[in-house]
């Protein structure tokens, strides 16, 4: 095999590699060039007490006690099934002022915000919210109620 015939071929791969895909993600390429990704987007400049956390980090700063958490799903999901003791926001529906007259907590309380998991950009629209409002220490548990519940660790609902 020649120099130039192995060159071909490598190119030929390379864009058959490309083509191959952005047709098997089309509709996740669609949706990045439509710009509906940029609001999940948190940059340290403009938010700088805003941390993405795991759920080891979640569970340890709910087991200290330190921390509120609050739940940024629809209400009917936060009745059905919650993380104990957490308040709800329900951001997706309510993104008025009244939503947020019922946090009473002082501006440097650690907050972890949370949604349903990793599809869910709620909570990181809430934390901008809340960090424009003067909160310093804001943490998005990014896994979720999902990643909270599937571990077996403690939650409450309305049914109790």
């Amino acid at each position: 095999m020649t120099k130039g015939k192995l060159v071909t071929q490598i190119f030929v791969l390379g864009i058959l590699s490309i083509i191959l895909g952005l047709g098997l993600n089309f509709s996740l390429v669609r949706r990045y060039l439509q710009d509906e990704f940029s609001h999940g987007f948190v940059s340290e400049e403009d938010y700088p007490n805003i941390t993405f956390i795991t759920l080891p980090e979640a569970e340890d700063l709910f087991l200290q006690g330190e921390a509120a958490f609050i739940d940024s799903r629809t209400f009917d999901k936060f009745r059905s099934g919650r993380i104990l003791g957490a308040v709800n926001i329900p951001f997706e529906e309510d993104h008025t002022e009244d939503s947020l007259k019922s946090l009473t907590f002082p501006l440097d309380k650690t907050l972890v915000i949370y949604c349903d998991g990793s599809d869910c950009q709620s909570s990181v629209l809430l934390a901008k919210v809340l960090h424009d409002r003067g909160f310093v220490s804001l943490k998005v548990f990014f896994g979720g109620w999902e990643e909270w519940l599937q571990e077996g660790l403690p939650i409450e609902d309305d049914s109790e």
